[in-house]
């Protein structure tokens, strides 16, 4: 008797790809002609703030154009293009809006590396969970439309909103906000301060040894992974006094008088709307929330807006040295 062949490749009812994943914005972060080692360090460090909604194993080649990008892009669905060069003055970003622009262009004046932020805090941060989610972005210091109001900012505010997923509270749920990037314009200088932190919540008005057995924070040990109370009498030692140091009224501290106690106030705690990720997060207790920064850190100064791609380029909407063009007396030179 003959073998039957399988002829079908795929089950009915299969269930369709998510809506809102496949309309995310989409990026490819690259580097642009001969750059050091710290701008690719940094062209690594903007893949995992993008994060996931990015090509974070992208492999860059020396014979690689920028061209080659803009071709392969569409094809794969990217809506942005973000590419860093060395120029001779500075490093140099640019935001592409694919596929027919606007392109904007920036001069990093400043920059710190992932790694420099994380070896310089108090709380470094391992990097984990919290990059399976986009980041919420938070556009701070910006002027209202106005007269005064510089006529390029709403255009630079849309194209960094564009970057990230558009939020819907209604959709959104509590456990994915993990990372935010803040975006402030310096009205002094002129200049965008790019920061990326991630979301820590924490026990409300209780000291460090509290917090320590509230969060179940362990240590490695031969019996496995336990709390060390190996070198206290009493376990209110542990949990009401400083190891090794006497604490206030007789040697014991309060969840006031602790130097180490998390936000005691008020305006930094919450009640939890819905269930949040870590232990006995959950809803309506009340937490202390923080930001901890974990970079990069970059000090961006807008020196050009154009219309198209890189090679396409059209009319100039916005010039460091100029004055913005009319479109219309553009088209017309």
């Amino acid at each position: 008797m003959a073998r039957r062949r399988k002829t079908r490749t795929h089950l009915k009812g299969e269930p369709a790809k998510d809506a809102s994943d496949s309309s995310a914005p989409k990026s490819f972060i690259i580097k642009h002609g001969q750059v050091g080692s710290s701008v690719s360090q940094l062209v690594r460090d903007m893949r995992k703030v993008m994060e996931p909604n990015t090509a974070s194993r992208l492999k860059e080649r020396n014979r690689n154009k920028l061209k080659d990008y803009l071709t392969l892009a569409p094809a794969l669905h990217v809506t942005h293009l973000l590419a860093f060069t060395l120029t001779d003055i500075a490093p140099s970003f640019r935001i592409v809006r694919l596929s027919n622009g606007p392109t904007l262009s920036f001069r990093v004046e400043r920059y710190s590396l992932m790694k420099d932020i994380l070896n310089t805090s108090r709380r470094a941060r391992s990097i984990g969970m919290e990059y399976l989610t986009p980041p919420l972005l938070v556009l701070a210091s910006f002027p209202p439309p106005g007269p005064n109001a510089p006529p390029h900012l709403p255009l630079v505010m849309k194209a960094f909103q564009s970057l990230f997923p558009s939020l819907s509270p209604q959709n959104l749920t509590l456990s994915s906000a993990r990372r935010i990037v803040l975006v402030a314009y310096n009205s002094e200088l002129g200049t965008l301060d790019f920061r990326h932190y991630i979301i820590t919540i924490k026990p409300y008005g209780v000291s460090k040894r509290v917090r320590r057995v509230l969060e179940g924070v362990t240590v490695k040990s031969s019996t496995g992974s336990v709390l060390d109370l190996g070198n206290e009498k009493d376990v209110a030692d542990f949990v009401l006094r400083e190891r090794g140091e006497p604490g206030p009224d007789g040697g014991y501290e309060s969840a006031a008088s602790s130097a180490e106690s998390v936000a005691g106030d008020d305006g930094d705690a919450v009640n939890l709307a819905d269930d949040y990720v870590g232990r006995n997060n959950k809803k309506g207790q009340r937490r202390a929330v923080r930001l901890d920064e974990v970079g990069p850190r970059l000090e961006l100064r807008l020196v050009k807006i154009t219309e198209g791609v890189p090679g396409k380029e059209g009319g100039v909407l916005y010039h460091e040295f100029g004055t913005i063009i009319s479109l219309s007396v553009f088209h017309n030179l």
